[in-house]
């Protein structure tokens, strides 16, 4: 169970119910630098697909709290490290990393990390590493550690002995953490991290059954109780990670295959596929015009309204496109592999449509295992009934299965010349 909080509130959420929130996180849910969230969308232009997917990246990123605190909790029944003196400490330490990881989000569409400064541009003392554009997560380091929100965790957490640097490392495993997360001898930044972005994070356990819930789809289901119910920290060497029971398996299984759909059906979407690819259209059009700003407290104000206004400003071809809602029409979508004759027409078609885009939609099972025998340095475990401890792609063939993924291609052209570009590609042309 939860420590007890005198001072907790409950915020009403569509999909895990009431959320229990205390004094301290309530501090920073108010700051500005969260609130930006509540005017960015999570999924972007996918309301043009499915007019209910207009939720946002604050409700995820609360939903991604909670599940936080009960992964915890749960691993916390079987790990002595997690309990004890630094239970608190520890609870809300991670807590607060999931509530936090997608707080340098771009607004509207991933294809606006474009528009995101030069590192060089950002607080040194957040992102060391100086060269190239930034990340996103480059601008969630740089609120955590460098903002006016970093006082508020300083002055909110410190009496738990959380900081803000803590909170950061559970986000970035570059960062330095110290002794921070050693108990008893044991290394728990792995386990931790591992609840925050890894093989089975609280990130996606949230946003595929919230996705799944505003777009009106069920592709995203999987068995949410039973996942944080059999969920391990194993110990491995000195070293404490994250694993599950083997009779969660089917469950976790279950789990890869519902993002995998996901990608599929949603996210990847033709509707919203050719949004995206208008945005960075335009998006190479405007250059620096449109940058981000490289100061936490400036970026603040840069959320969807923000960049949509620029768009309704722009007086370019495609930022018109999408201010009108005048998408390119969806002439094909072929899967891979494309024989000689099909290729061929489709360079045809591109030559003869200065305005046709091709677009490449490739769903991917997993980010653990995205190239065969090439797996991730901090698997996800499982643990038999004899306590045997064996890797996750050691018990499951499904990333075997899934190595030769999806592939599809898609071809769009303005509406008027859809027709014809379909006849050409069909060799009527």
């Amino acid at each position: 169970m939860a420590p007890p909080e005198a001072d907790l509130v409950e915020l009403r959420d569509p999909l895990h119910g009431p959320i229990a929130v205390n004094a301290r996180e309530l501090a920073v849910i108010d700051a500005p630098h969260f609130q930006r969230l509540r005017r960015v969308k999570q999924l972007g232009f996918a309301e043009h697909a499915f007019p209910g997917a207009v939720h946002n990246r604050y409700l995820h990123s609360l939903g991604a709290m909670h599940l936080a605190g009960r992964l915890f909790d749960a691993l916390a029944r079987s790990a002595p490290w997690l309990g004890g003196p630094e239970r608190p400490r520890l609870r809300q330490t991670v807590r607060l990393a999931a509530l936090l990881h997608d707080i340098g989000h771009p607004p509207l569409s991933h294809a606006a990390e474009t528009l995101l400064p030069e590192r060089s541009e950002l607080p040194a003392r957040a992102v060391p590493v100086r060269e190239g554009r930034a990340s996103h997560e480059d601008m969630t380091l740089a609120l955590v550690l460098a903002s006016g929100l970093t006082r508020v965790i300083e002055r909110t957490m410190t009496p738990l002995g959380v900081t803000p640097g803590a909170v950061a490392a559970l986000i970035e495993t570059d960062l330095d953490a110290g002794d921070a997360f050693t108990v008893e001898g044991m290394d728990l930044r792995p386990l931790l991290h591992g609840l925050v972005s890894g093989e089975l994070d609280v990130d996606r356990m949230d946003y595929l059954l919230r996705d799944s819930l505003f777009a009106g789809v069920s592709y995203g289901h999987y068995d949410l109780d039973w996942l944080v119910s059999q969920a391990r920290a194993v110990p491995d060497g000195a070293v404490v990670r994250l694993g599950i029971d083997l009779r969660a398996l089917p469950a976790f299984e279950h789990f890869l295959l519902a993002r995998y759909h996901m990608f599929q059906m949603v996210y990847f979407h033709p509707k919203s596929d050719i949004y995206d690819a208008m945005l960075r259209q335009w998006l190479v059009a405007v250059g620096d015009a449109a940058r981000f700003p490289g100061d936490p407290e400036a970026f603040i104000a840069c959320d969807d309204a923000w960049l949509r206004a620029r768009l309704l400003a722009s007086d370019d071809p495609w930022a018109r496109r999408i201010a009108e809602d005048r998408p390119l029409a969806l002439a094909a979508e072929l899967r891979h592999p494309l024989d000689g004759p099909t290729e061929e027409a489709l360079a045809a078609l591109m030559a003869r449509e200065p305005e046709a885009i091709r677009l490449t939609a490739r769903p991917v099972l997993s980010r653990y295992a995205q190239k065969p025998g090439h797996l991730r340095a901090d698997p996800l475990l499982v643990v038999d009934g004899a306590h045997r401890v064996r890797r996750i792609e050691e018990v499951t063939d499904l990333y075997d299965r899934y190595d030769r993924t999806l592939r599809l291609e898609r071809i769009y052209v303005p509406r008027e010349a859809r027709a014809a570009a379909r006849a050409s590609l069909a060799g009527e042309a």
